[in-house]
């Protein structure tokens, strides 16, 4: 029998004081409700085995976490999800941020800011060496109850493999 893996809490969240994640976070903010969590778990999310197998164990640990946040209960049993490479995340992300949310607030930025934004968050976030990332997309908003409840929504789970390092990133508006 295998002992059930260890949840997440506060305590394995992971501080990240950068000044261009503060910037684009602002900017999203006006897309949304935005949750920002970077989490470095202990024990280590294991390696071995498929992405979806990775993904799951990541949501199960941490559903006591997000219970903590706007997203309520996370159900990870039918999450549907595509993976990103870090150019494909950039460019997801500059979408999220030209739509706007309900209101295209963003809309007055120019597409060459918002690139800036989103290029330089991800230099400072995830620096070289450290800039090889595995990115979930979700792609059906079901798999937490407060994404359930929006009008427009983004959801992303992006891990950085050499320093262990994990970043949820949601935002959802409500017309």
């Amino acid at each position: 029998m295998t002992k059930p893996a260890e949840s997440f809490s506060s305590e394995h969240q992971w501080p990240v004081d950068k000044a261009a994640l503060a910037v684009f976070l602002d900017s999203l903010g006006h897309c949304g409700e935005v949750v920002s969590l970077f989490i470095k778990p202990r024990p280590a999310v294991s390696v071995s085995g498929s992405q979806e197998q990775r993904l799951q164990e990541f949501l199960q640990r941490a559903g006591a976490l997000a219970e903590q946040t706007l997203m309520g209960p996370v159900d990870a049993d039918d999450v549907q999800y595509a993976m990103l490479n870090r150019l494909e995340f950039e460019g997801s992300l500059v979408g999220v941020l030209r739509g706007g949310g309900c209101h295209g607030s963003n809309r007055h930025l120019s597409l060459a800011e918002l690139r800036k934004q989103v290029a330089e968050m991800l230099e400072a976030v995830f620096p070289e060496p450290f800039s090889a990332l595995w990115v979930y997309r979700f792609d059906r908003m079901d798999w937490c109850e407060w994404m359930r409840a929006a009008t427009d929504c983004a959801g992303y789970l992006a891990w950085q493999p050499e320093r262990d390092l994990w970043w949820l990133l949601c935002v959802c508006d409500e017309d």
